[in-house]
């Protein structure tokens, strides 16, 4: 049984979600990363020159929209490039593409490797937990 921070319990969750707002317009699928200083909210689509990644949009939204954030589990990602059943199994990372991802992980100098997670299924759907693991200098 998971506990959950903000309360709850579940026996058998495969996502961890939370409410946040956004402050440009993104679509479901896109990654996202914390943004300070936003006049409509906290968070804006990632790309590999950020040092951050929090999660996936559950839906599209509008700056000033609240949609679920999906920080854990399985999510639908959008992909920079297409994607096929010989990809499946791969490691995901954010892309060069804000707010997209890629199997390949970044390597131009400037750009931080964040390892999203490993590609499920052919359609984009991902087993999710970011972490930045480099930096290029």
């Amino acid at each position: 049984m998971a506990r959950f921070i903000y309360g709850g319990w579940d026996d058998d969750a495969e996502i961890v979600s939370i409410p946040c707002t956004l402050d440009e317009t993104v679509a479901a699928g896109d990654i996202l990363r914390p943004f300070v200083g936003g006049a409509y909210g906290l968070l804006r689509k990632c790309g590999d020159t950020h040092s951050h990644a929090i999660g996936i949009a559950a839906t599209a939204g509008n700056a000033g929209d609240t949609i679920d954030m999906l920080q854990q589990g399985k999510a639908s990602v959008t992909f920079a490039h297409s994607i096929s059943s010989a990809d499946v199994g791969k490691a995901v990372y954010v892309s060069s593409t804000t707010g997209q991802a890629t199997t390949t992980a970044p390597s131009a100098s400037g750009s931080y490797v964040i390892h999203l997670g490993w590609l499920q299924s052919d359609d984009g759907t991902c087993l999710i937990d970011p972490k930045t693991i480099n930096y290029n200098s």
